[in-house]
């Protein structure tokens, strides 16, 4: 109750430019956020362990609640990501090939991590682990609990542990072209009319929007918004 009294000025900041924010308290100190409008983001634990590389969410987008972000840069337009996700986990946070794993004497061990994107358009099941270093293509499906490893192409689905494709969303013909779309780069609203429950309609109708969106954005720093 505490928390949620102390941070309710921030929480109306970010509501006022179209973010709803939850959670605070759960973002660390040196973590620094970009935020689009209509981003959903509820007790989210965020670990940034590089102040100067900010977490980049577009509009649109969702972090449920309980999921963890550490090594990640940017998430894009239109994705969901459920509840108990780890988003770019450390694979060799201890040495392996060293006498021991404990950094205790391995104290001189330095882990080297690159941080793992996802693009737009993207659906991530509830418990899965993306691994640091690794990009999710736009339009791809990650199943639930799976184990993401390696890179994933755009519109794939992959599931397991570790994480295997299964199969494409599309054909190949439909996935190239909605890529050359760039549908999520247009008007919002122009989008809501369009019909996204068919593929082949989509692509002719989609071509008759020209307006190019336009987002507001508000900056999370020491656990303050900045509008």
């Amino acid at each position: 109750m505490f928390n949620k009294i102390r941070y309710y000025p921030q929480y109306r900041r970010a509501a006022s430019r179209g973010v709803h924010l939850r959670g605070l308290e759960c973002i660390s100190l040196r973590s620094q956020l970009l935020l689009e409008e209509h981003v959903m983001l509820r007790h989210v634990q965020i670990e940034l362990p590089d102040p100067a590389v900010p977490l980049r969410i577009g509009a649109c987008s969702y972090i449920r609640s309980t999921s963890t972000v550490r090594w990640l840069a940017e998430v894009g337009r239109y994705s969901s990501i459920g509840r108990g996700i780890t988003l770019g986990e450390t694979p060799r946070n201890h040495p392996i090939d060293w006498v021991s794993t404990s950094l205790s004497v391995s104290h001189q061990y330095q882990a080297h991590h690159i941080h793992a994107r996802i693009g737009h358009d993207v659906w991530i099941g509830h418990d899965a682990v993306i691994m640091a270093g690794v990009s999710i293509g736009h339009g791809a499906v990650v199943a639930r609990n799976a184990v993401v490893t390696r890179d994933v192409e755009p519109y794939q689905i992959v599931g397991g542990n570790p994480a295997r494709p299964i199969r494409f969303r599309f054909s190949a013909e439909q996935c190239a072209a909605l890529l050359a779309s760039q549908w999520w780069e247009l008007d919002y609203a122009s989008l809501r009319a369009l019909p996204f429950h068919d593929v082949d309609a989509f692509l002719k109708a989609v071509d008759t929007v020209t307006k190019k969106a336009s987002f507001q954005q508000i900056q999370v720093q020491n656990r303050k918004v900045l509008v």
